[in-house]
């Protein structure tokens, strides 16, 4: 309707114009009415083909004498026809959909002829509107997952919105259309539904061109869920949300760290990325533990300078690169312009006198050493490497041998370096589950990543993605449980056998109670070992099944025991073993039933003195 109106605009005008230019001599009215007539009729005509279905028919310029004041009464009621609505047009429609930071949209009609299926990445938290626009017919649309119908669309509806979505909504999808029974259109759309971990924050100066007045620190970052952004100290500054992108800004006063370093940190329920102020303080003689002396950033990303003296009277540092000082006063202004790559900055606060040197976003011309300088000399320097070029290492043990007590609380830990972020960081465990990697908070640099779950024994992986490079290790864990001693006597060939599993490498051997009573206790020193009895297993196993024997005729008295080491502990298995007499001849007639029983309940009260004394 706006396009319209601007277009009959003109006309009405050019025909007030005309009507308004007084007679020339040698120039004759007749000539302006039929020109103006002419384009007039004429344009109106095209007008005409946009399909007005408000406007009259009898609209009409033919009156080349039409008085001045009934023009501007015909543009006046022009306006009004647009402005309440009469005047209006069939091209302009309003689209179904419009992506948003709360929805995304998918058109099946931009995709009639697929090669393949349709991938579509969204951010958790996000709905999806598939926008039935384009698709001919009287339709009834079904959007399938697996078996089941999840939505459908009929009547004429133009759009199917799913619910807001989450990491298990991800996967294939099908969508049909139908018209009396018959399927005009179909088509798989695959979902990846998933978190982005914050942006490195952009970390600059605002607010410089303020006089007078000490500059605001602003960090930006992008990431879906959108990221909150907090200050050291856990401070919250003044935070806002920018359009649909997953955008937060955050700024805050600098005189909260005029005298100490500062970081923002963006974070999200997929990570944390920070960045910081590099801080340099000129009276002290050695770097502090959050200086650094070099400084490596990917083209883009920012860069935050400042150096301070304390001293009222003192002027403000000056920072130079490569010999050359850059002037406070030539490069003061927003560097959150475009063109403005560089501002120097100078403030002071509490006596505090700082230069600062903000870079909104470095190229690699931007590649060298900076060096601040105070009025008595002192300087401190820092090297800033800009390069695009990524890479990704990782460390970690090939094996982890753990007793079962500590398995619920002992983690895994690897050492990762890389450039610029690490994108991916997730452990699979052995039964095949993942999880997220347990990450430092509060640094630039994250130096380890763990898994901190219960673990068990196998294989877990490590799963590592920055720079453009991919990286998996892989560490074998073992959980030692106290190993469980099976005894069993072989009356057949008169041996004592035991079975166990346990961790190998390991040493066991057998043990006898050399007490004329043949009572030992389980710290006695009586204990001797069976002689040839030690055996070492030296194979590499979390669970080796140990068999091991020995003969009873070695065995002095009932009383024995196994024992095994390994590198997780020492155990031993008290056992008593009470072997029956040799079978000797019968004299005289066989002992009844009843007298068997008899000695055999005789036999249980002499072994027990509780029973003796009842």
């Amino acid at each position: 309707m706006v396009l319209t109106c601007l277009i009959l605009l003109p006309f009405l005008s050019v025909s007030l114009w005309v009507s308004q230019i007084p007679e020339l001599p040698g120039l004759e009215r007749s000539n302006l009415t039929f020109m103006r007539r002419r384009g007039s009729e004429a344009d109106f005509s095209r007008l005409g083909s946009f399909g007005w279905r408000c406007c009259s028919n009898k609209f009409s310029f033919q009156n080349t004498r039409m008085k001045t004041w009934r023009q501007r009464n015909m543009i006046a009621a022009v306006l009004l026809l647009c402005a309440v609505g009469v005047l209006c047009s069939d091209d302009v429609k309003t689209p179904v959909c419009v992506p948003s930071h709360e929805a995304a949209c998918l058109t099946p009609a931009d995709y009639l002829n697929p090669s393949g299926p349709i991938t579509k990445v969204l951010a958790v938290g996000k709905k999806l509107i598939i926008s039935l626009e384009g698709l001919s017919g009287s339709l009834v649309c079904h959007w399938i997952r697996g078996e089941e119908r999840v939505m459908t669309a009929r009547n004429g509806s133009q759009s199917m919105v799913t619910s807001q979505l989450s990491e298990t909504d991800s996967g294939e999808y099908t969508l049909t259309c139908e018209s009396n029974n018959v399927t005009m259109f179909s088509t798989t759309v695959i979902l990846h539904v998933v978190m982005k971990c914050p942006t490195k924050p952009q970390l600059m100066l605002d607010g410089v061109d303020m006089s007078d007045t000490s500059p605001l620190f602003k960090c930006v970052s992008e990431g879906f869920p959108k990221p909150t952004i907090k200050w050291s100290g856990n401070k919250d500054g003044q935070q806002s949300f920018k359009g649909s992108d997953g955008r937060t800004e955050s700024t805050i006063s600098s005189t909260e760290y005029y005298n100490r370093g500062m970081m923002c940190c963006a974070t999200n329920a997929e990570g944390q990325e920070c960045s910081q102020l590099y801080d340099y303080d000129l009276q002290s003689s050695v770097m502090n533990k959050d200086a650094v002396s070099n400084v490596t950033l990917s083209e883009g990303q920012s860069l935050l300078l400042r150096c301070r003296v304390k001293g009222y009277s003192l002027r403000s540092p000056v920072w130079e690169k490569g010999g050359k000082q850059l002037n406070a006063r030539t490069l003061s202004r927003k560097p959150e312009e475009e063109e403005e790559e560089m501002c120097i900055k100078n403030d002071s606060h509490f006596g505090v006198q700082m230069a600062y040197l903000s870079i909104r976003s470095v190229r690699e011309e931007h590649s060298g050493t900076y060096t601040c300088t105070s009025a008595n000399k002192n300087s401190k320097s820092v090297h800033v490497h800009v390069s695009d070029e990524g890479f990704l290492s990782a460390q970690l043990d090939e094996t982890k041998i753990i007793s079962a007590q500590e398995a619920s609380s002992t983690c895994l830990q690897a050492t990762v370096s890389y450039h610029p972020v690490l994108q991916h960081c997730s452990w699979e465990t052995p039964d095949k589950n993942g999880t997220k990697c347990v990450r430092e908070t509060w640094v630039t640099q994250h130096r380890t990543v763990k898994l901190c779950d219960p673990l068990i024994s196998g294989d877990y992986k490590l799963h590592l993605e920055a720079g453009g490079q991919k990286e998996t290790k892989t560490i074998s864990v073992c959980v030692v449980d106290e190993p469980k001693f099976n005894f069993l006597f072989n009356k057949d060939d008169g041996t004592l056998d035991l079975e166990t599993v346990s961790l190998v490498p390991a040493n066991y051997t057998w043990m006898f109670c050399s007490k004329s009573n043949d009572s030992c206790s389980e710290t006695d020193s009586s204990w001797d070992e069976v002689p040839n009895a030690f055996q070492i297993d030296s194979d590499v196993s979390c669970n080796k099944t140990i068999k091991s024997l020995v003969s009873k005729d070695v065995l002095k008295g009932d009383q024995f025991r196994f024992c095994l080491t390994n590198s997780v502990g020492s155990w031993c298995k008290t056992h008593y073993m009470i072997i029956p007499p040799t079978p000797q001849p019968s004299i005289g007639n066989p002992p009844e039933e009843n007298s068997f029983l008899l000695t055999v309940c005789l036999v249980l009260v002499l072994q027990n003195p509780l029973l003796s004394i009842l």
